[in-house]
């Protein structure tokens, strides 16, 4: 229970930095934000598999979860394709979709054109997002973050998904927090900080949940 409590602290703590940055700084000049917030929703993704057996007690979590779903599974993906691993498939889809990004590879290194590069390749990746039959599988339509009413739907649709997902990371907070067992002596706190002298760290492999 101890795991999943800091699991959840982390995430939110992450989505809620990232939609205050969003509103104080606005969308682009918060990029590496936005990019946290996917990592975020992503382990959100995660650890709601673990915290499923809960649901059996607790009915209202699973109904909280299921209200931003889908805009998390989204964001989880542009984890996977825009953050955690920038594909070779998305870069030359987003050279396709915006001839602006190859027709200023010859300038000096500005980050004001490289903040333009990650809106480019990021819609590109909102695009990919689709079925077998090429419908978009959250939004309606094609993004088009350099047009006004697109990146209101986006940013719109981000800032409302970490809400919703701060709500459901309090609630099962609420629920966590009465199942840890808390030391209630000194010895029984000693005993902590005695093996923790004791750890032995080694190389953590990639494994599931």
């Amino acid at each position: 229970m101890e795991t999943l409590l800091l699991q959840c602290l982390f995430i939110r703590n992450d989505l809620e930095e990232a939609k205050s940055n969003i509103l104080t700084k606005g969308l682009w000049l918060s990029i590496a934000h936005i990019k946290t917030a996917f990592l975020a929703f992503h382990n959100l993704c995660e650890l709601e598999r673990g915290i499923r057996p809960l649901y059996v007690e607790y009915r209202e979590l699973s109904g909280k979860f299921r209200v931003f779903e889908a805009n998390a599974k989204m964001f989880s993906y542009l984890r996977n394709k825009f953050v955690g691993h920038l594909t070779d498939d998305l870069v030359e889809k987003a050279l396709e979709w915006k001839p602006e990004l190859r027709l200023t590879l010859d300038k000096e290194y500005d980050p004001n054109i490289v903040l333009a590069y990650n809106c480019w390749i990021l819609e590109t990746a909102i695009n990919t997002y689709v079925d077998d039959h090429g419908r978009h599988k959250v939004f309606n339509s094609e993004t088009d973050l350099q047009y006004p009413p697109d990146e209101k739907r986006f940013r719109d649709t981000l800032l409302r998904s970490i809400d919703h997902a701060s709500d459901f990371l309090k609630t099962v907070e609420q629920v966590l927090r009465p199942k840890i067992s808390m030391p209630k002596t000194d010895s029984e706190r000693m005993k902590l900080f005695m093996k923790a002298g004791l750890t032995d760290f080694e190389y953590l492999n990639k494994k599931g949940r």
